[in-house]
């Protein structure tokens, strides 16, 4: 007698997520343990078992930035590519593959088929140059050298089937450069300067978290202010900013953040809301144990309103929760997380978590 397909599937599937539990009883269960949230599920876990008392998790990498496009989830600083298991509901990966260079920002074109990737020569600096690697003929090629300083770079599809691409640059005084947001021509320099702006960090902004609109009508860009050296961070909290690209009118949303840096936005796919993160600062200095909760948030379109994700991924301590991102069809969030150790307050190597969002 056969034995029905489905069967065999749920067998193989309960087979698959058994080999990939390695978590043992006892002391590592106690030290990681499952996420806060239940609506938090693990993607990829960075590391090996720390008390190799097992095989090795996954496969160890620092997922510190990752992007989702159908079927498929992309990440730095490895960059890699993570398959997706296309007959579940939760997010599982079936597959990874090395791609083979590293990168500090990276974001995929899926008309071209092509990863966009920001490669430093300074780990933790995200100025550097512009390379595209194509997912056809698995090629890397520079578009623009590390004399113009890029940060990261968003791409959208317009409604004429044409490209809006738009990078970051801190600028660069020895070429003339001016920092600031530029549209990237395909034909070839000179981009076209949209908006003149320039971070008081420069490249210890880490990576420029600002987005275009889904139709590709505006450019929201964060505004910071110079750190102001102490215990945790202080001076005036950042702030949202939209740039009409039609109209050149600008506005700053009426939202208050924290007084962290580094503000990260992405504009869900229907355009009414964000994700908004703030690079953890308040990390250092004695008696202070870690970021604070509301380090993520939903920031409505509609009205304003903004609401708190608990988004951490450890108990004992906080986690350092960056850089999320929406799945294609807006139903879960992805995003990075380190968790902070108790004995020295740093941050651990980052692993990967999705949140749903169905119920949102």
């Amino acid at each position: 007698m056969k034995t029905p397909i489905y069967i065999l599937f749920c067998a193989s599937f309960f087979l698959l997520a058994t080999a990939c539990d390695t978590t043992e009883p006892g002391e590592p269960a106690e030290l990681f343990p499952a996420p806060v949230n239940e609506k938090i599920s693990e993607l990829r876990y960075c590391c090996d078992d720390p008390f190799n008392e097992g095989p090795p998790v996954y496969g160890s990498g620092d997922y510190h930035l990752a992007e989702w496009s159908p079927g498929e989830i992309y990440t730095v600083i490895q960059l890699r590519k993570l398959t997706l298991e296309p007959r579940t509901s939760v997010p599982f990966v079936t597959g990874e593959e090395y791609i083979g260079s590293n990168a500090m920002y990276m974001t995929k074109s899926l008309t071209e088929n092509k990863l966009y990737t920001v490669q430093v020569a300074v780990y933790g600096e995200s100025v550097g140059r512009l390379d595209t690697y194509d997912l056809t003929s698995r090629e890397f090629t520079t578009i623009r050298d590390s004399s113009y300083n890029i940060s990261s770079i968003r791409i959208r599809e317009l409604q004429d089937g044409s490209l809006l691409k738009v990078y970051y640059s801190y600028g660069n005084t020895d070429t003339g450069l001016e920092a600031g947001y530029y549209r990237l021509s395909e034909t070839g320099p000179p981009d076209e300067l949209l908006l003149a702006h320039s971070n008081p960090d420069g490249p210890k902004e880490t990576i420029n978290g600002f987005d275009l609109s889904p139709d590709g009508s505006t450019l929201l860009y964060p505004v910071h202010h110079a750190f102001v050296r102490g215990d945790v961070y202080g001076g005036p909290p950042p702030t949202l900013v939209r740039l009409n690209l039609s109209t050149g009118l600008r506005d700053t949303l009426p939202v208050t953040f924290n007084q962290q840096q580094f503000l990260w936005a992405r504009y869900h796919p229907s355009g009414e809301k964000l994700v908004v993160s703030n690079y953890p600062r308040n990390i250092v200095g004695i008696g202070y144990r870690s970021v604070d909760l509301d380090s993520m948030y939903i920031v409505d379109l509609n009205d304003y309103s903004r609401r708190a994700l608990d988004t951490r991924t450890w108990v004992h301590y906080y986690s350092a929760d960056i850089f999320p991102d929406w799945s294609p069809d807006g139903n879960y969030l992805i995003y990075s997380s380190g968790v902070i150790f108790q004995s020295d307050l740093d941050i651990g190597t980052y692993s990967i978590y999705t949140m749903d969002m169905t119920e949102d």
